[in-house]
């Protein structure tokens, strides 16, 4: 099993958000303001702390198993420099995470 493999199947138990990796998403998701291009392997959509909280847990975790997984967090993606670019797991926080409570 893959990383991304163990990571869906982790997240049907313990993540309420969206789980995306279709080639549509993940081209939208591979580019933001700068001129780099970097493809994730997924993109989630946490509704709250505890998703974030429990794919930081998954990657802890699961690190030495799975060397290649790491989380970039995600929101307007105007950043110039390539910053919210990752190869791996890309959490966008704008689907559900926009407001201030």
């Amino acid at each position: 099993m893959n990383s991304i493999d163990a990571l869906k199947s982790f997240l049907t138990e313990n993540f309420k958000g969206d789980v995306d990796d279709s080639q549509e998403t993940l081209h939208t998701m591979s580019h933001d303001a700068s001129l780099f291009e970097v493809v994730p392997k997924i993109v989630l959509f946490p509704k709250d702390s505890r998703d974030i909280q429990a794919v930081i847990h998954f990657v802890r975790v699961n690190k030495e198993t799975y060397p290649d997984l790491s989380i970039t967090m995600r929101s307007a993606g105007t950043d110039m420099s390539g910053g919210p670019l990752n190869d791996s797991i890309v959490m966008d926080v704008t689907r559900y995470m926009h407001g201030i409570i």
